[in-house]
């Protein structure tokens, strides 16, 4: 479709020329702010924007340098990168915005006359593409500068004119997403970091728009930039033109655009332009980049400042776009509302509170153990809230859901502070905060925890729901705004500052609360499964210890209406002999203590309620009440052993099939993306063996877990504890170790035909293909692998 504009021996000069890529950059914010086009003001279209922290609605350069961090691994780059948001329209006209994530190619390219290329100078600032432009001139550089490509890793469709690169949107579905890309101007008038038009004072070269020498108006050569914006259209129904539609209204894709502000180290951008002339696309090729390479501080990156106080279709598909921009061709007028105003993105804390820093998780239990709890709009002020008004003086969210609290921190914790990206998964109630990570808590504090008591009932609920009303984080990368929906919370107090019920509250939360954390209990285990309900042969022989590696490793379940007699009843279905409930709603079986653990614990030890039945208790923090058939003789666990049951009945006591009624393990998994294969069960650790990037979900699936590793360049990507997703390179931290598939055995929330591994237990998979061999090296994204043709007459 585009002109062939080079020789082909010119096209591979430009396919091998120095450049890197910051590959599968998540992005900082999702929100109706141009701070080059519509500075001070809200935009006039949303956005989805990669970069620095410090990014607003103004663009200041010597703030920007300043911020916290950035999304860009090479934390010295403090730039922001920004395109129009592509939302899905259905046939009905709802909108609802896609998926994306950004690759960001610089590029060395001096041209026939061999030109010195410079960094970017100070405050720079420039725009590509046109938001109002809906029809095509092929002789126009800036119009050849924007286009898309289809992607498909299955099927070859060289020589396909339906599916070549072009300049406008596909009238047909892409399998492996769409990239919408565009290429800035590299050639500077030397004078003006900005012009009227935001275009002016830069040019595309002479010969190409993206390679050649620069014009004698125009004579300053600067690094080439590039932009592949990939959105994931295949998780939508295509139904023809319209289907996809940009913020600005547009349906044709010509009115694709980019914006880009300057932030960069400017002496370390030049250095890596003068010296990295071996990088071919991978960072860690170009030393003065891999020295301050950072994908931790990247991945826990949040945004500073403030955000649009509009709903953008993250909760609930949209009617029409925010701003006034009707749907090109529809005929209808815009849906203004008013002009919306500006709130933090980040929540602020409960008078009183503050954020201490990221700390490890207890060695033996939990490190906050006396309340906790967990909800899908979980914030940082929220968990606060909730600890501040049971009395705690301490709170701690952990693993984007849940909240901690307690008046110090136990069971081998300390508030020795990790390192802050440690702590990088972002809050299920606000994707713009951090709650911790796997293991790991984002800690916080108060000198005054009683402004409201269990006792005041009224207070508590209103302090629970008024920290509530959070926003509500989207799928994958596509950042949040604000909503006002509260589910209901599943809450397991295991120690209280009172003994006064708060269960008849009218908080979204049930509370259970026992003792409290000044007079911890001693000597009752709480109520039991009567011994009518457990079957034949079952009884309940007291609390023992577990450990992250597990004490009954046969056989693991976890729901939210966990019973003793549930968890027996499985165990006993499955052939096992021992049956043990923990933490309120996890279910494991065995007919052998392993992993030394299984010691006798003082029945205070379990002391949580069954999620499904608050009169029976179902264990502790690394403590289970542990069932047995009266067919094994339990002996306590010595120092070195891993085996501590004796069977008398050898056959009821044989371990039972992998298969059974459970669904297949995902070493049979089928249907995965080209190029990716099932490792096998693996060995997790606390600080975790694939540790990059993770996210949970109620829906979880094996497609979707390697689809959201392999979109952030990561080739091994492991399912756990059926929700649980983890991306990595290769295993770290001692982990990794292989296991029986039979531990591995907890069907995907998302798909209960499949397993998504089990407690501490990976179900692993890995890509094989040449784009993961280089997502290695260079922490490239899937979506690198291309065929050879893709980018020829592009780049």
């Amino acid at each position: 479709m585009f002109p062939k504009l080079l020789s082909l021996a010119a096209l591979a000069a430009v396919v091998n020329a120095e450049h890197w890529i910051f590959g599968g950059s998540k992005l900082i914010a999702t929100t109706r702010l141009d701070s080059i086009v519509s500075p001070n003001a809200i935009g006039t279209h949303v956005h989805a924007i990669v970069g620095a922290s410090g990014f607003k609605n103004v663009y200041n350069p010597d703030e920007l340098v300043q911020s916290n961090c950035t999304t860009i691994p090479v934390q010295p780059d403090k730039s922001n990168y920004w395109a129009p948001q592509m939302y899905h329209q259905d046939p009905q006209g709802n909108l609802t915005p896609m998926p994306t994530s950004f690759n960001i190619y610089y590029l060395v390219r001096n041209g026939p006359k061999n030109e010195k290329v410079h960094a970017f100078p100070k405050g720079l600032v420039m725009l590509a593409g046109d938001t109002t432009r809906r029809t095509y001139n092929a002789s126009s550089f800036a119009d050849q500068a924007v286009s898309y490509v289809c992607l498909d890793y299955n099927n070859d469709h060289s020589g396909d004119p339906d599916w070549a690169e072009r300049p406008d949107f596909f009238t047909h579905t892409c399998p492996d997403g769409m990239r919408a890309q565009v290429f800035f101007p590299s050639c500077w008038d030397g004078v003006n970091l900005d012009s009227p038009d935001h275009k002016s004072h830069m040019a595309y070269p002479v010969q190409a728009y993206n390679t050649g020498d620069c014009p004698d108006s125009h004579p300053v050569h600067l690094v080439s930039l590039f932009y592949e914006m990939f959105v994931s259209v295949d998780q939508f129904e295509y139904h023809g033109a319209g289907t996809w539609v940009l913020a600005n209204g547009d349906t044709t894709g010509y009115g694709h655009h980019g914006d880009f502000q300057n932030g960069w180290d400017v002496d370390l951008l030049q250095e890596a332009i003068d010296t990295c002339t071996a990088a071919n696309g991978n960072v860690m090729d170009c030393p003065p980049l891999a020295a301050v390479f950072d994908q931790a501080a990247a991945d826990a990156c949040t945004l500073e400042g403030s955000v649009v106080d509009e709903n953008i279709g993250l909760t609930t598909p949209l009617t029409s776009l925010p701003g006034c921009n009707p749907i090109y061709g529809s005929g209808k007028p815009c849906a203004n509302a008013g002009t919306p105003q500006l709130i933090p993105a980040q929540d602020p804390l409960p008078t009183g509170w503050t954020e201490l820093g990221c700390i490890a998780e207890g060695t033996n239990g939990r490190a906050l153990p006396a309340l906790s709890m967990k909800d899908p709009n979980m914030t940082r002020a929220m968990c606060a809230s909730y600890c501040g008004s049971h009395g705690y003086k301490l709170a701690g969210v952990e693993f984007s859901d849940e909240c901690y609290c307690d008046n110090s921190v136990k069971n081998g914790a300390s508030e020795t502070f990790l390192t802050w990206s440690e702590c990088s998964n972002h809050c299920a109630g606000n994707s713009y905060e951090i709650c911790g990570g796997a293991a790991k808590l984002t800690l916080m504090t108060t000198g005054n925890p009683g402004a409201s008591s269990p006792s005041s009932s009224s207070s508590s609920a209103s302090s629970v729901s008024s920290a509530a009303t959070k926003p509500v984080s989207s799928a994958n990368t596509v950042s949040s705004v604000r909503a006002t929906s509260v589910a209901a919370t599943s809450v397991v107090a295991t120690s209280s500052p009172t003994q006064t019920s708060v269960a008849s509250t009218q908080s979204a939360h049930s509370v259970t609360p026992s003792t409290s954390p000044s007079t911890p209990a001693t000597s009752t285990t709480g109520p039991s499964a009567p011994a009518a309900s457990l079957p034949a042969g079952w009884a309940v022989v007291g609390c023992r210890s577990d450990t992250s590696a597990r004490a009954l490793t046969g056989y693991s379940f976890a729901n939210d209406q966990m019973t003793v007699a549930s968890c027996v009843s499985t165990c006993s279905s499955k052939g096992f002999l021992m049956a043990g409930v923990e933490f309120g709603r996890e279910c494991y079986c065995g007919n052998s203590f392993q992993n030394q653990a299984g010691e006798p614990l003082p029945a205070a030890s379990c002391n949580m309620a069954c999620a499904g039945d608050a009169t029976g208790t179902c264990g502790g923090n690394w403590a289970f009440t542990l069932y047995k058939h009266s067919d094994l003789a339990v002996a306590n666990p010595g120092p070195s052993s891993s085996a501590s049951v004796t069977p008398t009945s050898v056959a009821s006591a044989t371990q039972p099939s992998s298969t059974g009624t459970a669904p297949s393990n995902s070493t049979n998994a089928s249907g995965l993306p080209a190029g990716w294969i099932a490792v096998g069960c693996a060995s997790d650790v606390p600080s975790r063996t694939l540790n990059v990037d993770a996210f949970t979900s109620q829906q979880m699936t094996i497609e979707s877990c390697i689809s959201h590793c392999a979109s952030r360049g990561h080739s091994m990507a492991g399912l756990e504890y059926s929700r649980e997703c983890y991306c990595g390179s290769s295993f770290v931290n001692g982990g990794g170790a292989p296991l029986a598939d039979t531990v591995c055995n907890m069907p995907c929330t998302g798909d209960s035909s499949k397993i998504c591994g089990g407690p501490m237990a990976l179900s692993v998979f890995q890509n094989t293909g040449t784009a993961a061999k280089a997502s290695k090296r260079g922490n490239k994204a899937r979506h690198f692998g291309r065929a050879a043709h893709a980018h020829s007459g592009v780049h």
